[in-house]
């Protein structure tokens, strides 16, 4: 862009900026912003951008869907003059901070004080961010010789943390020293160089944060080496005032600890859906034909086969891999036959396949629907900026990513720095994610040849199974909390650590359901969670995935914590209903099985209780299904 041009409109989006916070119009802002901070993301800009978002009040963030959070930060570095990225870094990727930052040096008192600052101001999250010579002792020499000590004293700082504290956490791990103070090759040869003593402490915090749960480790030196770990910090600032990172990587710092902190509280996006000519693979099939796409060993057809083998990886970690293009069926079935050997991925590997001329909003819509899935589960990716457009304006709720076009090594770049797909955990339940999508196809094909509802029913042989919440494991039963809409009575996000707490109070209830038929094993599917009060046993929580709704299965969950109640002595038995803008197939769900309304919550949003008198019997168990588990 000329650099009038670029003046001109950086004056024009300075100008929208204002009108919108001015307005109160707060997802506006943010999209000006952004458009903002593409054309110049100089410090001034962000600093323009942060005293606008300050204008806005927490009540409309909220309205615009953003998640307030309040933040800690015990640190042992300089971190005031990344504050404005931060803040808008965190707007952009639908967060809003009350951030609190701790003295300069006192992440100790910080992170073990029960009375301390941290605990004082009740975070929903804190960052842990320190510099190695802050727990290495002298820095990194020191961390060669005394990196076990080094990695006792954070993991105890850590779970001192976790004893004070339910908040969830951010750790950052350390960069490797550039130069290492051994010089290149002594490092890389001695059997114990501060490199490896600095990646063993990194390890170290990872498993510290896998141990004391609702953690997450930050590895900011994947970031420094991706950019460079010799610009990755300034020393001369770094010696004079502390500061950690070099300011011309403070817009990708802070944004890698916003995508942290994320990861947190949002589920990774469930459904890629790609086009294929141009993009699976290089050329058009139409025009080209099979022989003359490209794809395979040889360049550029290699950057191609690259993106496939990133979408098979994907499909293995439970992500739906689905295809939306303009194309024959015919050729397209040809393609994934006659060049095999040069492709990374087989139609087998996809979850859903539509395949036709029409638009491709229409395509994804179908897609979603019959993956019984919302749209804003979908990332799609199209190398046709058309194309891409077409889908943001129609269906704002999909994530766009535009293929760089003739550039497929970009490809797997692109999809990664979205972000759309972290996970801090992958379940069997994920790896069985596509058989499970093909078995319901079967399934849909038996019920269109079944006589009736019952006898399609009765003909899939359904078991489910009861086990504790804490053996699904814990892991399946936090993401299936964190992760389902439609079926979900209250949609209250627990975290894995207050899951283990509800489930180990005497009384509560803390159950996972999993199910099976003759198509195969659907793996956990349904949590619920209930709280012993007097004279009644609460519903806290009540979920089931998508997959399964309407095969009774959500009956034999509710029957099984009614009998549990029944068998502890509780006379009724409480349900809760919190409508969201994605919970309407579940609003008559209580009503529908014998309880009676018994008021309204104090939930945002206008919930209701609803109450089933155990004296007078239990809901009707569907006879369909054979269940099993304690006390039965």
């Amino acid at each position: 862009m000329p650099p009038t041009v670029e003046k001109d409109a950086v004056l024009r989006l300075r100008e929208e900026v204002r009108e919108s916070a001015g307005q109160g119009d707060l997802l506006r802002l943010i999209g000006c912003l952004r458009a903002l901070l593409e054309i110049s993301n100089r410090p001034a800009d962000y600093a323009f951008a942060a005293a606008r978002l300050r204008s806005i009040e927490k009540q409309s963030a909220k309205e615009a869907g953003l998640k307030p959070l309040r933040t800690y930060i015990a640190r042992s570095v300089t971190i005031e003059t990344m504050q404005p990225y931060f803040a808008v870094q965190a707007a952009m990727a639908g967060l809003w901070l009350d951030v609190s930052t701790g003295g300069y040096g006192s992440f100790i008192d910080d992170l073990t004080n029960p009375d301390g600052a941290l605990c004082r101001f009740q975070p929903d999250v804190a960052l842990f961010i320190s510099d190695l010579g802050d727990l290495a002792g002298g820095g990194a020499e020191s961390a060669r010789a005394e990196s076990g000590t080094s990695a006792r004293f954070v993991t105890g700082l850590l779970e001192s943390f976790r004893a004070n504290c339910k908040a969830r956490i951010v750790v950052q791990g350390m960069s490797l020293p550039d130069p290492p103070a051994g010089g290149d090759i002594a490092d890389a040869n001695l059997p114990y160089g501060e490199s490896r003593a600095v990646e063993e402490l990194n390890r170290a915090l990872a498993e510290a944060c896998r141990r004391i749960g609702d953690a997450v480790y930050f590895d900011v030196d994947r970031l420094a080496a991706r950019y460079g770990r010799s610009r990755w910090r300034d020393r001369r600032m770094f010696y004079s005032s502390r500061l950690a990172v070099a300011p011309e990587f403070f817009e990708v710092y802070t944004r890698g600890l916003i995508r942290a902190i994320r990861a947190l509280y949002f589920p990774p996006r469930k459904v890629l859906c790609t086009d294929l000519d141009e993009t699976l693979w290089g050329g058009i099939l139409g025009e080209d034909g099979p022989d003359g796409i490209q794809t395979g060993a040889a360049f550029p057809g290699n950057g191609y086969l690259e993106y496939q083998k990133y979408l098979k990886w994907l499909a293995g970690r439970g992500v739906l891999v689905t295809v939306a293009s303009k194309n024959n069926p015919a050729d397209v079935e040809e393609v994934f036959q006659s060049r095999a050997p040069d492709l990374g991925i087989s139609l087998d590997d996809f979850a859903a396949v539509k395949i036709g001329w029409g638009e491709k909003s229409t395509a994804i819509r179908e897609l979603v629907s019959g993956l019984s899935l919302g749209l804003d589960s979908i990332v799609f990716v199209d190398d046709n900026p058309v194309e891409c457009a077409s889908v943001r304006q129609q269906l704002p709720e999909v994530l766009v990513i535009q293929f760089p076009k003739g550039e497929p090594w970009r490809a797997v770049e692109a999809l990664e720095s979205s972000g759309a797909f972290d996970t801090l955990q992958v379940t069997e339940d994920d790896r069985r994610r596509v058989a499970e999508y093909r078995a319901q196809a079967e399934r849909a094909k038996l019920e269109n040849t079944a006589g009736s509802r019952t006898d399609f029913l009765a003909s899939l042989e359904i078991q489910c199974g009861v086990i504790g919440a804490l053996d699904a494991p814990l892991s399946r039963t936090a993401q299936l909390l964190g992760k389902t809409n439609q079926f979900n009575l209250t949609t209250r996000r627990h975290s894995a650590s207050e899951i283990e707490r509800m489930a180990c109070q005497p009384g509560n209830i803390a159950v996972a359901l999993r199910y099976r038929d003759r198509f195969g094993d659907g793996g956990v599917v349904g949590v619920a969670l209930c709280v012993m009060e007097p004279e009644r046993c609460r519903i806290d929580t009540f979920l089931l995935s998508c997959r399964v709704i309407g095969r009774g299965v959500e009956t034999v969950l509710l029957w099984y914590v009614a009998e549990a109640s029944r068998s502890l002595g509780v006379p009724v038995l409480r349900g809760e209903f919190i409508p969201t803008a994605k919970n309407a197939p579940c609003a008559d769900f209580y009503p529908s099985h014998g309880f009676e309304k018994a008021g309204t919550s104090d939930q945002a949003g206008g919930g209701e209780f609803y109450d089933l008198d155990l004296s007078r019997g239990l809901p009707a168990k569907p006879d369909w299904i054979a269940l099993s588990g304690p006390m039965l």
